[in-house]
């Protein structure tokens, strides 16, 4: 899945798989959760991780697409 960088420029949003974020910055995306499965959340520092900057989100499939 790719992320979009919402940085201002209207539909032109950069389309990542990793963004960077400073500490103590806020930035705003807009993730399209189009592929079932689950998928990690995470900071790739390590320690980071340990201290919880780390989910697993899951994504199912719609009832309707199951229905298909």
């Amino acid at each position: 899945m790719f992320i979009e960088l919402d940085n201002g420029s209207g539909l032109h949003k950069p389309r990542k798989h990793t963004i960077n974020v400073k500490p103590a910055e806020r930035l705003s995306l807009e993730i399209t959760a189009d592929a079932p499965g689950n998928w990690a959340l995470h900071c790739h520092l390590l320690l980071h991780m340990e201290m919880g900057m780390f989910r697993v989100v899951n994504l199912s499939q719609r009832v309707a697409e199951v229905n298909k």
